[in-house]
């Protein structure tokens, strides 16, 4: 019982030092943003680089709505692939997964290189205001 009510209690107190912004869901004019990790097979490394290279272009030359399309490559583990997706809403994020090039390169492509994938929708903290306050 006292292990029970330390973890409610623990519970509690983070969420009140949680800013509320941070617990609503994304609202209008906000942009949509996923993490996305991968673990490729390691045989095919280059094959999958050089597919999220095209996909990369592609989406950056094609889709006005898309802001930011980063892949990142772990020192650690150059298996694993990260990609930093910034999208203008849900429905620019739509329209990027839903164009042919993706249809063609990731699912048909790349899909049958990755080992494992998890996507984690994100929303960035708005520090503009403490960035113009602060000394250069």
């Amino acid at each position: 019982m006292q292990k029970q009510l330390f973890l409610f209690c623990t519970l509690f107190l983070m969420l009140l030092l949680v800013p509320p912004h941070a617990l609503q869901a994304q609202t209008a004019g906000e942009p949509y943003v996923i993490l996305v990790e991968f673990m490729l097979d390691e045989a095919r490394l280059d094959e999958a680089i050089e597919l999220l290279s095209d996909i990369q272009t592609q989406t950056l030359e094609n889709e006005e709505g898309c802001l930011v399309y980063d892949v990142l490559l772990s020192e650690q583990e150059p298996a694993r692939i990260f990609l930093y997706e910034s999208y203008e809403s849900e429905d620019a994020y739509k329209v990027h997964s839903n164009a042919p090039y993706y249809k063609e390169i990731v699912l048909k492509k790349l899909k049958p290189l990755i080992k494992s994938q998890k996507i984690t929708k994100v929303f960035p903290l708005n520090f503009e205001d403490a960035l113009d306050d602060a000394e250069i």
